[in-house]
């Protein structure tokens, strides 16, 4: 699945990162489906995102770059993303991304602890809001930079009636732990609930591994 060329509102960039200082990056190895990392304090991230109005996640949404049809009625607020989606170490950060930072950071640090990274670096970091009673179709996120990276999954609100979904299973995530998922194999989701959930998505490599593999 390759991103969009274009987006319906031209977002502001805050930054962007220089890949050439990596090189290329190793292929990581992806869970078959589904891997249980860690359980995280999500607390202050948590009460901030519940304090998310619905202009808010509208206007946010409305000019994401990741407008992508299997994906329904799920919002999502970008805080760093991987414009071409061909190299990982190719990212830009938005204007978003510092006032959160100090929520997410610890999040994400806690999460990717099983990994034992020396330098980890965070290209994609996002909120996903699947609505209640809304699903989102079986996909693949694609090639190129999702060859590189580890997909995260916190959840922050769900219900019993959602579901991460594969072609042949499915699994239920619960608030408070990290997971990684396999998203270059054909994945979605559903939310039959009456409440609509919310997940932290990211994805992270470790600088020390590509500066390794490039000397």
């Amino acid at each position: 699945m390759k991103a969009p060329s274009t987006s319906p509102v031209t977002r502001l960039i805050l930054e962007r990162s220089d890949p050439g200082t990596l090189g290329v990056l190793p292929r990581v190895t992806k869970p078959e489906m589904v891997r249980h990392l860690a359980p995280v304090d999500i607390n202050l991230l948590q009460a901030k995102v519940s304090r998310l109005s619905e202009m808010a996640w509208a206007k946010e949404d409305e000019g994401k770059p990741n407008r992508f049809p299997c994906f329904h009625h799920t919002q999502h607020i970008l805080f760093r993303f991987i414009p071409d989606n061909r190299n990982a170490a190719n990212f830009v950060s938005y204007p978003s991304w510092p006032l959160w930072a100090p929520l997410l950071l610890p999040v994400m640090q806690s999460a990717i602890v099983p990994y034992n990274f020396t330098r980890p670096v965070f290209p994609k970091v996002m909120l996903a809001r699947l609505l209640a009673k809304r699903h989102i179709d079986l996909h693949r996120d694609g090639a190129g930079a999702n060859l590189h990276t580890h997909k995260i999954h916190v959840p922050l609100q769900t219900n019993d009636a959602v579901r991460f979904q594969f072609a042949n299973a499915q699994f239920q995530l619960h608030v408070g732990e990290a997971y990684e998922v396999n998203n270059i194999t054909r994945h979605g989701g559903y939310n039959d609930g009456d409440d609509h959930r919310v997940h932290l998505i990211f994805e992270v490599f470790d600088a020390a591994a590509a500066t390794k593999m490039n000397s």
